[in-house]
């Protein structure tokens, strides 16, 4: 691959096999060339095709204003997630995690933390990506020699739940209001208090994760066909009150989103509210 430009020692702007721009990150990849020359391939970790001049200016500004070791530390989070989780960010939240992680730093040095008021519902409603964020603050500790609050693997978290939903931080607290808001209708409907930090709880908060980012993104649910109704009256007659808490969680859906639950919903709900509720969660009553 020829560069075009060279914007610093790991960063060059070329052109891939369609003739597209691209912009390709690599350690020591434009070390010691210039424009025409030829560059190793295989040295790059993260090719941007951006698709706006607005992504093309905000990417070059953070290139041209960022420390190289941020995009690698960065990549290395979202590349531990495509290869354990298959998730895969887009390159507009690799962007703004690359930018966060430089400016969490930089207030670091300074003894300058921010304070996470999601950190709660970081770790109780999306465990999973808080333990990643665990281990990127790991990185940035070693990496620097600093001594960050658990705060920050709240940051880091979210940046990585924004990928997951719809690539927008706003879609984080929204999101977290919709599990807090079906978790309170569980506790208050059998009168309960949730283990937060049990595996059924854990595996419900994912499925209401992804039910929210289907629903809000009108994205297709798996189906079981004409099974669904079979299903739906077995887990009816076995536990009348769990799928009746779940056509409660229907009719605030409706109100609230304007959405309505199919038989294949309410299903997978009730399977879940049955299980939280189960002698397995221990939980206690109030």
């Amino acid at each position: 691959m020829k560069i075009i430009r060279v914007l610093n020692n790991s960063t060059v702007i070329s052109e891939n096999q369609e003739h597209e721009e691209i912009i390709a990150l690599g350690k020591g990849i434009a070390y010691g060339k210039k424009a025409g020359d030829k560059f190793d391939k295989q040295k790059i970790y993260k090719i941007f095709t951006p698709l706006s001049d607005n992504q093309r200016k905000l990417l070059l500004e953070t290139i041209h204003e960022t420390d190289p070791i941020f995009f690698q530390i960065a990549q290395k989070i979202v590349d531990r997630l495509k290869f354990e989780e298959n998730i895969e960010l887009a390159d507009s939240v690799y962007i703004t995690l690359t930018d966060h992680l430089a400016t969490s730093v930089e207030r670091a040095k300074k003894g300058l933390y921010l304070n996470n008021k999601f950190i709660w519902e970081v770790k109780n409603y999306y465990p999973k990506e808080y333990q990643y964020g665990l281990w990127a603050l790991k990185l940035l500790d070693a990496q620097f020699d600093l001594s960050f609050p658990e705060d920050e693997t709240g940051f880091i978290a979210v940046h990585i739940i924004s990928g997951e939903l719809g690539n927008d931080i706003s879609d984080f607290s929204k999101s977290v209001d919709f599990i807090k808001s079906i978790t309170k209708i569980v506790r208050y409907y059998f009168h309960i208090n949730i283990d937060y930090q049990s595996l059924n709880y854990n595996r419900f908060a994912v499925h209401l994760k992804f039910f929210w980012k289907a629903m809000m993104y009108k994205k297709d649910q798996s189906s079981f066909g004409d099974l669904s109704q079979e299903i739906l009256n077995v887990i009816k007659n076995s536990d009348i009150e769990a799928y009746k808490c779940a056509l409660k969680i229907k009719e605030y859906i409706l109100e609230k989103y304007n959405y309505e639950l199919n038989n294949e919903e309410i299903m997978y709900l009730a399977i879940h509210i049955n299980k939280i509720v189960s002698g397995e969660e221990k939980c206690m009553k109030i």
